[in-house]
């Protein structure tokens, strides 16, 4: 277990205390509550314990909230919570309950586009890819990390589709402005975009691999959960049972380092080990 999560915790708590002195002080303790999460974080994503991380992240994005009553024009703070509401959806809901995770997707994309809103990168409802710069990149990619993920568990729903060809732009524009973003991030999202889409609505199993490619290179070539992706998604929709066996096997063999990846690559590995189960069933 990690422990540096109680000091970190001890800090904030004794910030938020100021909080009670008055509303200009309530901005004060929310925007350095605020920077110490942030700067906390790294803490969180080498947690080896995925109990314990699950347990403890939901008071963490609770708390996330209740700052940003006190200064939600914070852009940290509301890139930070939507990552960590689409990545708690992701790594620990949505193999147990899709609506639940819908819900989680639903909420981190609302705070990325709140996020990118303060940059004047949302035209009409939507983002923008055309006004994102390279300062806005992260909030614009949990945003479509967020719908895209949603998209993925309502395949059934129109409106919900009907969103994909707004996602491919934006995950384009990220992947020129931040390439590497959170482990070559935004070419994971391609890759998906192309293996969820049916092949008469755009969609094309090579294109998926090839972005796949591109995500376990450079900066992306360790995290576990890229190669998770790969299989889940481009195997499947290129019926290559030789890739994901493949794929998941590697997963389930890797050797895991105590570095900020620690907590999602763990997460992949349990991921690998229940989707090799249902290799039968898709192939």
């Amino acid at each position: 277990m990690n422990h540096e999560l109680k000091p970190l915790a001890c800090s904030i708590f004794a910030v938020l205390s100021l909080a009670l002195s008055g509303c200009s002080l309530n901005r004060v303790a929310a925007k350095t509550t605020a920077s110490i999460i942030d700067k906390g974080l790294p803490a969180v994503y080498r947690e080896k314990d995925l109990q314990f991380a699950r347990e403890a992240l939901p008071a963490n994005l609770q708390l996330m909230e209740i700052l940003l009553e006190s200064d939600p024009g914070n852009r940290t703070l509301l890139v930070n919570a939507a990552m960590g509401f689409c990545g708690y959806g992701f790594m620990f809901i949505e193999d147990e309950s899709e609506a639940r995770a819908s819900a989680l997707y639903k909420k981190g994309g609302a705070y990325a586009l709140k996020a990118l809103a303060l940059k004047g990168a949302v035209k009409e409802g939507a983002v923008s890819a055309e006004a994102l710069d390279k300062d806005s990149a992260p909030a614009a990619f949990w945003h479509t990390f967020c719908r895209a993920a949603y998209v993925n568990l309502n395949r059934d729903d129109p409106d919900a589709l009907a969103e994909l060809p707004k996602i491919m732009p934006v995950a384009e524009k990220v992947a020129e402005l931040t390439p590497d973003y959170y482990f070559n991030g935004s070419f994971a999202m391609l890759g998906t975009y192309y293996a969820l889409r049916p092949r008469i609505l755009g969609g094309d199993p090579e294109k998926a691999k090839l972005n796949f490619d591109k995500a376990l290179q450079g900066a992306g070539a360790d995290f576990l959960l890229n190669s998770y992706m790969a299989a889940k998604m481009y195997s499947v929709a290129a019926q290559d049972p030789e890739y994901f066996e493949k794929a998941l096997n590697a997963i389930l063999a890797a050797d895991l380092k105590d570095d900020d990846a620690r907590l999602p690559n763990e997460v992949a590995k349990l991921k690998a080990k229940k989707l090799l189960e249902k290799k039968d069933d898709l192939f």
